[in-house]
């Protein structure tokens, strides 16, 4: 039987899988892959809400705090025959719950019976009053003759299905994409994060820049932010604060950089200027200015010029030597080369702009 049941979660989680990826909302920023396990945990109290003839209704639900607590917000009912919709839980009167109009009346029931009673089985009779088991405090007591009113004018439909209403679609139906998208919402996109996900780079220059576009590298600026020096002057050029932004894209020596790496495939333009925009914006925007061809291998060399550029500052603080520019420009496009070797194709028009050639062996043309 437990093997029948993971073999039933995994048809099922594939099937969010494919409805999350076709809603595209993989990526870094607020979105991420981890929280598709969140969706699965929603898709599953919706089934077995909804129907109970699948396979997977009857799989143990051990859902967390999160889950519990978003599928309340997004769920109503219309009630029916009232066998699905449980009395104290599920938003069946008014649009809400009994948690939420009688709050005290709802600590006052056992945690075993608010996950069992249907409101068709707390209706008959008026069984629900004999749920209270804790003590009846005055407030308990105005919430019960609240409950006692609105439950009156309820009149059950036998041979209709409740029917649960999804509040994130137009239709009020149930979609994984839709719930993935729900937990986000309120949340702003990072900027840059979808470039980085399409970036075609190492892991370690992918990981380094999904801490730059979250401007969480410790510069020298951050460093003194947080006490552990005194003085927060870019190591490069000695002319400003040192911040992850200054340090990429307005500091005097990483412009010089940029320069010469950009004007290897003619796309002097494109170096950054000396004003008060950030990596991401500049990113985002140069490679507009491309043609769709280009855009790959521009994308692969932001990753490796910044990469570069924070590795000489890194070498610069902590073990006291530099570089010209040159000679950063040089480590560079050896860099490019071993990139093109191992696999990343992206990289290959500035190498051969650079007259170099893959092989076993780095060759100059």
């Amino acid at each position: 039987m437990g093997r029948y049941r993971h073999g039933e979660r995994w048809k099922m989680l594939c099937s969010l899988a494919e409805s999350v990826q076709t809603a595209g909302s993989w990526g870094t920023g607020p979105h991420r892959p981890g929280n598709l396990r969140l969706c699965f945990e929603n898709a599953l109290a919706m089934v077995q809400k909804t129907d109970g003839s699948r396979p997977w209704a009857s799989l143990p639900d051990k859902s967390e705090g999160l889950v519990d607590a978003m599928f309340q917000v997004s769920v109503s009912v219309e009630i029916g025959n009232g066998q699905r919709a449980l009395f104290w839980l599920d938003r069946w009167l008014q649009g809400k719950s009994i948690s939420e109009l009688a709050p005290c009346l709802f600590n006052a029931v056992g945690p075993r019976v608010v996950k069992h009673r249907t409101v068709d089985e707390g209706l008959l009779n008026n069984n629900w009053a004999r749920d209270i088991s804790g003590a009846l405090t005055v407030q308990v007591i105005l919430d019960y003759l609240l409950v006692w009113e609105l439950t009156r004018s309820v009149h059950l439909m036998p041979e209709m299905p409740d029917r649960f209403i999804w509040k994130w679609t137009s239709d009020h139906n149930f979609s994984t994409a839709s719930a993935y998208r729900a937990f986000f919402i309120g949340q702003t996109e990072i900027q840059g994060a979808k470039l980085l996900t399409k970036a075609r780079a190492p892991n370690k220059c992918k990981f380094f820049m999904w801490l730059v576009l979250h401007d969480r590298c410790w510069t020298a600026a951050r460093r003194k932010r947080h006490g552990l020096q005194e003085d927060d002057t870019c190591i490069l050029c000695a002319q400003e604060v040192e911040s992850i932004s200054h340090l990429l894209v307005r500091c005097v020596f990483a412009r010089e950089v940029w320069h010469r790496v950009l004007s290897r495939l003619g796309w002097h333009t494109l170096v950054p200027l000396n004003g008060g925009y950030d990596l991401a914006s500049w990113w985002s925007s140069s490679r507009k200015k491309l043609q769709k061809d280009d855009r790959k291998c521009f994308d692969s060399l932001v990753l490796l010029t910044s990469w570069t550029i924070w590795l000489e500052r890194n070498r610069r603080t902590f073990d006291h030597q530099s570089r010209s520019v040159f000679e950063v420009t040089s480590g560079l496009e050896d860099e490019a080369v071993t990139w093109g070797l191992a696999g990343h194709s992206s990289i290959t028009s500035f190498v051969v702009a650079l007259g170099r050639s893959f092989g076993r062996f780095l060759v100059h043309m």
